[in-house]
């Protein structure tokens, strides 16, 4: 699928990728995003033209940190305040996956969905990349999408989209 360029503004965090513990991090984010209500102030500061959360990593060239953005997709960033970050997401064709269901109605803590997510990025660049025909276009951005199917469902889903460009 090719996508223009787009705006993503929300709340995120800086993490230190050569040091390991930024899945930690990223984790202890996620908890504070639900318990802080992030999500619903972000809504309602930024309006956005529709529901959906972008949730991606931007390297830092050669220092090894890394910004994560959980975010959703802006017009502009007029009504960004001081507390959140801005991510202009670069023009590419990405190769869409939706990761197999799971139910998620009774756990709150959502387990299985973050444990599906991971075994899907796995199989991505384990197995899907091998025989594709694609490589990964390392000068664009990944991320994951997150919107109303993936909102305590007896069939939870969301989208990852993952920057390619054709084999040589």
């Amino acid at each position: 699928m090719h996508k223009p360029a787009f705006k993503v503004a929300g709340y995120g965090i800086e993490t230190n990728v050569a040091e390991g513990n930024y899945t930690k991090d990223i984790a202890s984010f996620w908890s504070h995003y639900d318990g802080e209500n992030l999500e619903s102030n972000m809504y309602e500061i930024l309006a956005p033209p529709r529901h959906g959360e972008v949730g991606l990593c931007v390297p830092a060239a050669e220092s090894g940190n890394a910004t994560y953005l959980l975010g959703v997709i802006v017009d502009d960033y007029s009504g960004v305040t001081d507390e959140m970050l801005t991510v202009e997401v670069p023009e590419a064709v990405y190769a869409v996956f939706t990761t197999p269901p799971v139910d998620t109605s009774k756990d709150e803590e959502q387990k299985d969905f973050a444990q599906v997510i991971k075994c899907t990025w796995k199989y991505i660049f384990e197995e899907w990349f091998k025989d594709s025909g694609y490589v990964y276009d390392e000068g664009k951005l990944d991320y994951e999408f997150y919107d109303e199917r993936c909102h305590s469902r007896v069939d939870t889903v969301m989208e990852i989209y993952v920057p390619v460009r054709a084999r040589l």
